[in-house]
């Protein structure tokens, strides 16, 4: 309760609330559009390896300018970036509109998309503590994070299969274009005062010194034992978007011989179980910060062993009354009722990830570097997500998607282990003296 207090209060103020809508909406539009054109490739080629390449374009452009991105923000106002970023996007919507009938103008414009949203999400953070009092930093990244979540999870699992399915590919992008419009509005609506003079001492319009500025923020990282955990759990946590926005049209093709756009009834469960998830987050983190993220990654990787195991589990199913067939009452195979029984508890799972593990770096990032710090933190999380990233379509078509869900179950349970022997007691996560004498000794 007292969280919704808060959220509301932050909606208040126009300049948040106008930042949060563009933040919103601008998150759904990209997602939803990934989605889409990950389907529209698949349709054009059958090939898992080119949903991965069209992943690898939207990566790719963070790899040689992402050091740069939280530099040049320090240096701009950051109310016209996000306007510009929006309208660039808007434009290249357009251009898919026009021309998606062939995968490598497809991958063309989507580098030219992503290096148009690359400065988007490091200037919506950069702009916060511009806007909120200190005191409302923590309630503010909160709703960040959890607008992110919801973002990724209405974008792929709602807009795009429902527009897909109603309207095609060509209402798709159009409402896309729309949406990035919009967004472009609500971020002119700022107005946020930015006071250059505010910026690092000696760092004036010396371009060159980014490559140390960004070497410094990642020794920051580095340097703390439990900022590198938590930055290691964000970057899993993206990944784990991406690789779900690639299996889900094979999965759908695959497993339950479906169309992909059908995703949105299938997936539906997973908004769902995100919603209740982040309602009981603030229950979960009386555990801990970090062992609530532990329970989120062991909780993915069962769902996401359940997922590949379901034709087995129908078998089985199928062997008891009739009265459980779900034809009965919901029209829809038993197999997709029980795909969607453990998507909503993955979603409930993953809703469980990115707000505690991205309020460790916050609290224990360096004030004056917070900005390139999450720059880094994006920037590492498209590098080092990169090979797995190319690797999951490869591996896919070579084998199946039920050994590629079970590899994946494998390590993300991994993780959750080596996070619990490595993170820190609940006890200690909320002491800042204790914080500032491990970064001292460390």
């Amino acid at each position: 309760m007292r969280g919704v207090v808060r959220s509301r209060a932050l909606l208040a103020d126009r300049r948040f609330l106008s930042l949060w809508l563009s933040q919103g909406i601008a998150q759904t539009a990209q997602n939803a559009l990934l989605f889409s054109l990950l389907v529209v490739v698949l349709n054009i080629t059958n090939s898992s390896v080119h949903t991965s390449i069209l992943v690898f374009c939207f990566i790719l452009p963070s790899i040689p300018l992402g050091f740069a991105v939280g530099v040049i923000l320090d240096r701009v106002d950051k109310e016209p970036v996000l306007v510009i970023t929006n309208l660039l996007r808007a434009v290249g919507c357009i251009l898919f509109f026009f021309f998606h009938s062939d995968e490598w103008v497809i991958y063309g414009i989507a580098v030219s998309v992503a290096t148009a949203g690359l400065f988007f999400n490091p200037a919506v953070v950069s702009l916060i503590p511009s806007i909120v009092s200190r005191e409302k930093l923590v309630p503010a990244n909160s709703l960040y994070n959890l607008t992110l979540t919801g973002a990724q999870l209405l974008g792929i699992v709602f807009v795009a299969p429902v527009l897909l399915k109603s309207v095609g590919p060509d209402g798709m992008f159009l409402t896309s274009t729309g949406l990035f419009l919009i967004a472009a509005f609500f971020a002119a609506r700022v107005n946020v005062w930015h006071d250059r003079a505010k910026a690092e001492p000696g760092q004036g319009t010396n371009f060159g010194s980014m490559p140390t500025e960004f070497r410094e923020s990642w020794r920051a990282l580095v340097s703390d034992r439990y900022s590198f955990l938590a930055l290691g759990q964000l970057i899993l946590s993206s990944s784990l978007v991406l690789l779900f926005a690639i299996l889900i049209p094979r999965y759908m093709r695959d497993v339950l011989d479906v169309p992909a756009d059908n995703a949105a009834l299938i997936f539906a469960p997973t908004g769902i179980g995100a919603l209740v998830g982040l309602r009981f987050l603030s229950w979960f983190t009386r555990f801990g910060k970090n062992r609530t993220v532990v329970i989120g990654l062991a909780g993915i990787a069962v769902c996401m062993v359940l997922l590949a195991l379901v034709e087995p589990i129908e078998g089985v199913w199928e062997k008891g009354p009739d009265s459980l067939d779900p034809t009965n009452i919901l029209r829809i195979s038993a197999l997709q009722a029980l795909v969607m029984s453990f998507a909503g508890p993955m979603g409930f799972f993953y809703a469980l990830l990115n707000v505690p593990a991205q309020t460790v770096l916050h609290e224990r990032a360096p004030p004056e570097m917070r900005g390139r710090i999450f720059a880094t933190q994006v920037v590492s999380a498209n590098f080092i997500s990169l090979i797995p990233l190319l690797m999951v379509g490869a591996i896919t078509d070579l084998l199946n998607i039920t050994v590629v869900l079970i590899l994946l179950a494998a390590l993300i349970g991994g993780f959750a282990f080596l996070s619990e022997r490595v993170g820190p007691p609940p006890e200690r996560e909320d002491a800042p003296g204790r914080r500032e004498e491990e970064r001292v000794h460390t």
